[in-house]
């Protein structure tokens, strides 16, 4: 069952992030010129669809703690085809926006988050391996849906494009999560009383003996929030930076070009290790990578040599922390109410997601050049750093078994 449902995600995945997520990239010149919109409303839009997105995770989360994730995410793949199909017949942008809203809640039952707890409930002993092998497929998905999106915007215009994702959704996803997911809730965790919490270890007991697991949860949501806020902002603006440093166009795109490869080698090595690596070690790595990457990209300059330093430092820390974000919460709290809190974790993940582009252009607005922006990004990462620490500090002061 574990290797049936690693195959279905690690295609699932690719298809379900490819079209929702990194498709706009490609499409986004057709879809203004066509509905007569702005960069700023376009992209606008995209964070709207975020923000639907994380007000979904909570309640998505939730039902897959309840029932499993069989018909949450069959339902999420159907959803995801009626979106793309409004999108693909919008005559405006008002019907534009409304399918993206749909995609967004699509997104919520379908990305990685809903996929952790659907692994979480079904894969015992074996989560962390299923989790990892998931995540190398899903970093693959702007690799293979790049090309693709653009020979189908060749051939088919933006509008044909989406109807075939929808055709993928419906044909591909949609009776793949309803083969591969067992039917039912899956494995369940009894909440240990006191004579169990003698023998069980302290991640099985933590939801159940000590009110300061919501602490600790607190800070692992502020921590994996502001480290998605400095990959929101590095995936819009790291160009426009790198150029403003002195670096050519074509310099620019060649650090950029090493971020995906680092995020695909620490995922690989993660798997690789992982029996010898706490989950907890992998946030405490993942976090400390990024606040390296941002002390680099400071120094950075005109220099292309230190630029791919950066980027080896961030793609490696990117690709990690997608990992922990899965791992931690699952390690430090059992199994019990994984999905509900994953789910509060992906709320204020893609909220940030959602706010990190604009909020990064605004501060660039005010007149804060790229080059003292960068300390603003470094002062994230510290934070970032010093949030995932704190909650770390505070699980390890929880009840011992």
């Amino acid at each position: 069952m574990v290797r049936r449902l690693v195959f279905a995600f690690s295609i699932t995945q690719i298809i379900a992030w490819g079209s929702l997520f990194y498709a706009i990239a490609v499409l986004g010149p057709a879809i203004r010129a066509d509905l007569g919109l702005s960069k700023t409303e376009l992209f606008g839009i995209v964070s709207l669809t975020l923000l639907m997105l994380g007000l979904a995770a909570p309640t998505v989360g939730r039902m897959i703690d309840a029932t499993g994730g069989r018909t949450v995410m069959t339902t999420g793949s159907a959803l995801a085809a009626t979106a793309c199909t409004v999108i693909a017949l919008a005559p405006n942008a008002w019907i534009y926006t409304g399918g993206w809203m749909l995609g967004g809640i699509a997104m919520a039952m379908g990305l990685y988050d809903p996929t952790f707890a659907t692994l979480n409930r079904h894969t015992g002993a074996n989560y962390r391996r299923a989790l990892t092998l998931v995540t190398l497929a899903g970093g693959l998905a702007s690799t293979v849906f790049w090309p693709l999106t653009m020979g189908l915007l060749e051939a088919l215009g933006w509008r044909g494009t989406f109807a075939v994702f929808a055709l993928l959704h419906l044909f591909v996803n949609m009776p793949l999560h309803w083969w591969a997911i067992p039917a039912g809730g899956g494995e369940r965790e009894a909440t240990p009383g006191p004579a169990a919490a003698q023998n069980a270890a302290p991640e099985a007991i933590v939801a159940a003996t000590s009110a300061r697991p919501a602490a600790v949860l607190r800070w692992l949501t502020l921590s994996f929030a502001l480290a998605v806020f400095i990959g929101a902002t590095m995936s819009m603006h790291l160009l426009g930076l790198l150029q403003s440093n002195g670096m050519t166009l074509g310099e620019a795109v060649s650090v950029g070009a090493v971020i995906g490869p680092m995020q695909l080698l620490g995922r690989l090595g993660e798997l690789m290790l992982g029996g010898r690596v706490r989950a907890q070690t992998v946030g405490a790595v993942a976090t400390g990578l990024l606040l390296a990457a941002m002390a680099v990209l400071i120094m950075v300059g005109a220099s292309l040599h230190v630029g791919i330093v950066f980027a080896m430092l961030y793609g490696a820390g990117n690709g990690l922390m997608t990992i922990a974000r899965g791992m931690v919460p699952a390690v430090l709290f059992g199994r019990t109410g994984y999905g509900a809190r994953i789910g509060r974790i992906a709320r204020w993940v893609f909220l940030a997601n959602a706010a990190a582009p604009l909020a990064y252009a605004s501060l660039l607005g005010a007149g804060v050049s790229y080059g003292a922006s960068v300390f603003v990004l470094l002062a994230v990462a510290l934070l970032a750093f010093g949030a995932y620490r704190r909650a770390m500090v505070l699980a390890r002061d929880l009840p011992a078994a």
